[in-house]
């Protein structure tokens, strides 16, 4: 934007400022509707909180043999209680019912099940011009997802002697009368299951191979050691028991990282946080700190966060598909490899449409350097570190919040289905690289040194903080971190509100990013 341009866009009586002005405003709109639309959708989505409870469980029946163990009973009962079976249980029990519910929302939305009549769902699916193809893969990947769930449901039930349970859990997977384009790639396992804890126990063709592909962790685990029994294979069995209680002790090492790491960490980060209001009350120091001389109007920070975010949608389906075109690969051909590759390129031909965007505007306003501060010297480390501490606790007890306010709120981070596939560090890496420093990078940016500054010349410092933390969360387009990421940039701007470095909220967002990251890390060892 030119000063010509700047001067003619102030001047509200020009007719061209008007119609630009006007444009921008239905743009706007249908960003908002594009959000609305987006949090609407994540409605029916697994929740990731579910996704890593599961992951927590899976370790904790894998590390169940150290309960037996008198070298390590205490800690093993510390982190997995008496009962860890029938935890695990009600557990999986759960997540299976609400994936239940949600694929009954999807049909109904598909029109497969009006409402107030039963779940009985044409064969012809494909076939009917009602169902959108988006609307059938959603469907498809929920019912993969939950035919899992029956899959390992059924085990924990048969390891209890409840076998009427463990069979039930299994004929739901080979149900006849689900459509065929329902129909799930586990049913080849859960028949070999019925039969090993069938009467009379039956041993199927090829039982070994769909039991190592279609389970892992404990559940792989407790199907192979009854099929060896029936196959009176006693050197795998003791081969394979041993190999349990080995990955048994790994697992309770994980369990305690991932438990005991968290807590110690909230604990401190609560004494941060009383500690540094007590100090600010005694010593009568301000909160928040002062707000920000912007010299940009507030039209063009509409006009940036606008185009940033119609644009990174647009990027977002347009990239990957050029990807997948040069590749010349299917969507669902790609290796964990190629789609950290993906992601990244994504995500940063977004960032770069932002920051050129955050350029036009900027270069015209002289002074905008000490809005947006980088400075080598300074406190922004302390104010980092401490940031991240205290976000801890708050963050968790947003997340609370949230399950309880919006117990069926689903969608989540989508790198976490992909890290979770990758096996080798080549992808991890990429994974990181975004998480940990493209996201808090462009991010801190964005939100805080540009979005803050420019509420704080309209608004209150406080609820500019909290409005900026708002749009911040909405960004992310889901209704599941919609709380803890708005409560995550509280933090954030209240960092920068008083360390006015853009480092320090920088460097917090990614010791957060990366610490989810080393989370998830820790807990896919289960599988």
């Amino acid at each position: 934007m030119s000063h010509s341009e700047t001067t003619a866009s102030a001047d509200p009586s020009s007719a061209w400022f008007s119609v630009r002005r006007g444009i921008l405003n239905l743009l706007s709109l249908l960003a908002i509707v594009i959000v609305g639309l987006s949090l609407s959708s994540s409605w029916f989505q697994p929740p990731p909180q579910t996704q890593l409870d599961l992951l927590q469980t899976d370790l904790a029946l894998q590390a169940s043999r150290t309960l037996d163990d008198p070298r390590y009973q205490d800690l093993a009962r510390a982190l997995l209680g008496q009962d860890v079976f029938k935890v695990a249980q009600n557990r999986y029990q759960q997540t299976a019912d609400n994936y239940t519910e949600r694929l009954k929302r999807l049909k109904r939305l598909a029109r497969l099940t009006p409402a107030g009549e039963s779940e009985a769902a044409s064969p012809e699916l494909a076939q009917s011009p009602e169902v959108d193809p988006a609307l059938l893969a959603s469907m498809q990947d929920l019912q993969t997802e939950l035919d899992a769930l029956w899959l390992r449901l059924g085990l924990l039930y048969a390891y209890q002697e409840d076998l009427e349970a463990a069979q039930q859990q299994w004929q739901q997977i080979i149900d006849l009368e689900r459509p065929v384009e329902l129909e799930s790639s586990q049913k080849g396992a859960a028949r070999v299951l019925q039969g090993l804890w069938g009467t009379p126990r039956r041993i199927l063709p090829e039982a070994e191979v769909q039991i190592r592909n279609h389970l892992d962790g404990w559940f792989e685990a407790v199907a192979l050691q009854q099929l060896y029994r029936l196959q009176q294979r006693s050197d795998s069995l003791n081969a394979l028991n041993q190999q349990q209680e080995k990955l048994a002790l790994a697992a309770l090492f994980r369990l305690a990282v991932v438990g005991g790491i968290p807590v110690l960490g909230a604990l401190l980060g609560l004494m941060l946080l009383l500690g540094w209001l007590g100090w600010s009350l005694w010593r009568k120091r301000p909160l928040l700190g002062p707000a920000w001389e912007v010299p940009w109007p507030g039209i063009g920070a509409q006009a940036v966060l606008t185009g940033w975010f119609l644009g990174f949608i647009a990027l977002n389906a347009l990239v990957p598909r050029l990807y997948i075109i040069i590749l010349g690969l299917g969507a669902r051909q790609l290796s964990p490899w190629q789609q950290a590759v993906a992601l990244f390129l994504t995500y940063n031909s977004g960032a770069l449409l932002g920051a050129g965007l955050l350029y036009r505007l900027l270069h015209a306003y002289p002074g905008w350097q000490r809005v947006l501060q980088v400075r080598l010297w300074g406190p922004w480390l302390l104010w980092g570190l401490c940031g991240y501490w205290v976000a801890l606790p708050l963050v968790v007890l947003a997340a609370a919040l949230s399950q309880l306010l919006l117990p069926q709120a689903g969608g989540g981070n989508p790198i976490l289905p992909l890290l979770l596939d990758s096996h080798g560090w080549g992808a991890r890496l990429v994974f990181l690289a975004v998480v940990s420093v493209c996201a808090p990078v462009f991010e801190e940016v964005l939100f805080r040194g540009f979005w803050l500054p420019t509420l704080s010349r309209y608004l209150p410092m406080g609820a500019a903080i909290v409005l900026s933390a708002f749009t911040f969360a909405l960004a992310h387009l889901n209704l599941s971190d919609l709380l803890p990421l708005t409560m995550l940039g509280v933090v954030l701007g209240v960092v920068y509100s008083h360390s006015r470095n853009l480092l320090a909220p920088i460097l917090l967002h990614s010791l957060w990013n990366t610490g989810s990251l080393v989370t998830l890390l820790v807990l896919g060892g289960a599988r």
